[in-house]
């Protein structure tokens, strides 16, 4: 149980980290790129491929990365499965 305890709070801790790197995208401020670069070496691995496997829709002048989304469905289903091995069912 402590493994399967480890396990979900690693996701969650990695899952807060991409809400902040997503929302350092957002704004431009100097402390805000510092901590984007910084997040950058834990997510961006992740995230080109993702990019490159599905385009960013177009509104207007806007593109919109889906690219942050489709890894964190992509980590909760990850983290299920893994569960559900440590965990076995009642």
């Amino acid at each position: 149980m402590l493994l399967a305890r480890l396990v979900h709070y690693g996701f969650g801790l990695y899952n807060l980290g991409l809400l902040a790197y997503v929302l350092c995208t957002w704004f431009a401020h100097p402390a805000a790129d510092g901590l984007r670069s910084w997040l950058s070496r834990w997510y961006e691995p992740l995230l080109a491929p993702i990019r490159r496997w599905i385009p960013s829709p177009q509104f207007g002048c806007t593109a919109v990365d889906l690219s942050p989304l489709v890894l964190y469905i992509g980590l909760g289903l990850l983290k299920s499965a893994i569960l559900s091995l440590l965990v076995p069912p009642f």
